[in-house]
């Protein structure tokens, strides 16, 4: 193979990392074992001559020792992932002790120690009073590491857009003073690796020019000639494009990781080398062609949940049950057809996807929806149980966001324009009687339920009805994404059916476009090559919803007809 811009030079020149001399700067990192078919197998196919390949602990030792010898068959230098421990306890460290020594043992080079996991930093930052006191704390994890391995073979991950909170700013200032903290107390450290971007369900989401503040933390950039001297370097993983990956590392001198994106290209060193574009994965390509049929008929998606994200999923929102128990209830509104149940609620609001809950009334009193459940949502924020259990569901739901996001044809720019805001709900009957909330679209652009129980209904345009299994993330298109996509994309129309002696708690994601703006349509739905955009007024588009002579209306008309469909006048 040739190589055929002038901007590969550097990202395909050698590096010291510690010990090993590289032949090039990619590094291959995937995100966890769990997400490969086969683990040797793709080690197989993307190790490379002279690179750095880091591999998921793996607690079966013949898998160990087969990937290891894998990477170094293809003369790779291998490093193994072991994950931190939550707390700095007498056992804990022993622990981790025994798997960096097994790792060893297994035959690979030197260990990244992953402190990006989101619950391992919540710990160590929030249990922290100051920034000396976490630096203390990470920097003991990693002399508990070079107990068993020298520093100059290990490597620490962090993993700053990860942890989504209200103390955003306070935490990336945080990261970047241990980060430098570290560096001093650790100089022989072979790399610190930095995640620029938050890993959902199919993709990377990043921050544009997030890692900035983290090259400076350890003297990035740098030119080649001091690139090529030992020291601690950095590897920076931002959701990198061919482009962007070879121009960071040109500019930077640093080495530029892959995460999620190596999984669908295991030859991304040869991909690189000679500027091809980087492929998704088949199994998201269905995806995306199966939302797009479905919200195309008006249908909802489903995203499955595997068991031990189910049983995540079931914790968190009987947390949820369990705080909104101690309410009033209150009487829904009338439904078109006069369908009413008691409910309680509260509402929480956020920026956009991978952006913190807000947590002042000023803030969440910009968003469409009722102030004083907006009120009650803020009041829950300052339980640490309830908060942890809202952030854990916001990355669900917000992970699914992301692919129907990317299925309808929005960009990346709009993507993180994007508001979201999330209602909690538990049902119960009315006077108990059967119940629930009448037939409807949702007037947003798209919506992610969670729920604990049955009696979603969802009707179809050609007159099916069904009721979703409880086993995933539903997906429903809104009245807003019938509006922007020129009716491309149906809404869902839905209710909820609450049995007599039923309960259950729901959370819902209303993600929309930016309000009162004028908004580029996806060329996938406009029609010749007219440039068209569409004007985002939400309280007109859920007024205008309701009306006989609205938008809507020859919609209803179908599914009334359809579903023989009484509706009081």
């Amino acid at each position: 193979m040739s190589n055929t811009t002038s901007n590969a030079i550097i990202p395909f020149t050698s590096i010291k990392l510690g010990p090993f001399q590289l032949l090039h700067r990619i590094v291959i990192s995937p995100p966890s074992r769990r997400l490969l078919d086969s683990a040797e197998d793709f080690y197989r196919a993307c190790a490379t001559a002279g690179g750095l390949v880091i591999a998921p602990f793996d607690s079966d030792a013949s898998s160990r020792k087969n990937i290891a010898e894998i990477i170094h068959q293809a003369n790779g230098v291998a490093f193994c992932l072991v994950d931190a421990p939550n707390d700095i306890t007498e056992s804990s460290t022993e622990e981790l002790q025994t798997c960096i020594t097994q790792a060893v043992q297994s035959g690979y080079d030197g260990i990244e120690l992953d402190v990006s996991r989101y619950y391992t930093l919540q710990c160590v930052l929030l249990s922290s009073s100051c920034q000396t006191e976490a630096t203390s704390k990470l920097s003991q994890l990693v002399q508990t590491a070079a107990s068993v391995v020298p520093e100059e073979r290990l490597g620490i991950r962090f993993s700053p857009f990860a942890f989504v909170d209200s103390n955003y700013t306070r935490f990336l200032e945080l990261y970047v003073a241990i980060i430098e903290g570290l560096k001093c107390m650790h100089p022989s450290l072979a790399f610190v690796h930095v995640l620029g971007s938050t890993m959902f369900e199919d993709f990377e989401y990043s921050r544009e020019k997030s890692l900035d503040l983290f090259r400076a933390a350890l003297a990035f950039p740098q030119s080649v000639e001091t690139a090529e001297s030992r020291g601690t370097r950095l590897i920076s993983s931002n959701n990198y494009t061919t482009e962007t990956a070879l121009d960071t590392s040109t500019r930077t001198g640093e080495l530029v990781s892959f995460e999620l994106s190596s999984l669908s290209n295991p030859n991304i060193v040869s991909l690189l080398y000679q500027n091809l574009p980087l492929q998704i994965s088949p199994f998201v390509v269905k995806r995306l062609s199966d939302i797009r049929s479905a919200f195309e008929v008006g249908r909802e998606y489903v995203f499955d949940w595997g068991s031990l994200q189910r049983g995540q999923v079931m914790k968190a929102m009987e947390c949820l049950g369990r705080y909104l128990g101690q309410f009033e209830p209150a009487l829904s509104y009338e439904g078109t057809d006069k369908k009413v149940v008691w409910r309680k609620s509260c509402w929480f609001a956020s920026k956009g996807i991978a952006y913190p809950l807000l947590d002042t009334e000023a803030e969440i009193s910009k968003f469409d929806g009722d102030l004083k459940d907006g009120l009650s949502g803020l009041v829950a924020l300052r339980s640490a149980d309830i908060r942890t259990s809202l952030e854990f569901l916001k990355h669900v739901l917000d992970s699914t966001l992301v692919s129907c996001c990317h299925a309808i044809g929005l960009n990346m720019d709009l993507i993180q324009r994007c508001t979201v805001r999330y209602r909690i709900i538990k049902y119960v009957a009315h006077a108990g009687n059967p119940g629930g909330i009448g037939l409807h679209p949702d007037g947003n652009l798209l919506s992610a339920l969670i729920t604990d129980g049955p009696g979603l209904g969802v009707y179809d345009f050609d007159g099916t009805y069904r009721e979703p299994e409880v086993a995933g993330t539903i997906l429903m298109g809104g009245s807003t994404l019938y509006r922007w996509s020129k009716g491309t994309y149906l809404p869902t129309f839905h209710d909820v059916n609450i049995g007599r002696e039923q309960k259950k708690t729901s959370i819902v994601a209303f993600f929309n476009l930016p309000d009162m703006e004028n908004i580029p349509q996806s060329e996938s739905v406009v029609s010749g090559t007219q440039q068209s955009s569409f004007f985002h007024d939400i309280k007109y588009i859920k007024e205008d919803d309701k009306s006989p002579t609205g938008e809507l209306a020859a919609l209803w008309k179908t599914i009334v007809h359809k579903h023989s469909i009484v509706l009081p006048s």
